[in-house]
């Protein structure tokens, strides 16, 4: 779709699946959980994203979670292809999230 100038404007949407794996850090419990993230250009360069988590409306999925385990919220949070690299040193892995945060702030994913 084009973007065009006017009332009636027509924006670019897109949908993605997300899959984020979470590690509690008191009790050491892990889960994976799935989101929508709907994209939508704004029309100047930038792009609005919502997530959806079982079909409602959430909060992003780096933020606001507890551990189903020990009710913690010392909860870390990365995005499944990272968190599945089991050849990747722990202190590394820091590293590819903060990586992933730059190129989405860049709009480059």
């Amino acid at each position: 779709m084009a973007v065009t100038e006017g009332v009636g404007a027509v924006r670019d949407a897109w949908s993605s699946h997300e899959s984020w794996v979470y590690e509690c850090l008191c009790c050491s419990t892990t889960w994976e959980e799935q989101f929508e993230a709907r994209h939508t250009a704004d029309g100047h360069g930038g792009e609005a994203v919502v997530y959806e988590h079982d079909g409602h409306r959430c909060t992003t999925p780096w933020t606001d979670h507890v551990c189903p385990n020990c009710e913690s919220q010392n909860v870390k949070a990365l995005p499944a292809p990272w968190a599945k690299r089991s050849d990747v040193p722990l202190a590394h892995r820091g590293d590819d999230l903060e990586l992933v945060f730059r190129l989405r702030r860049l709009h480059a994913w």
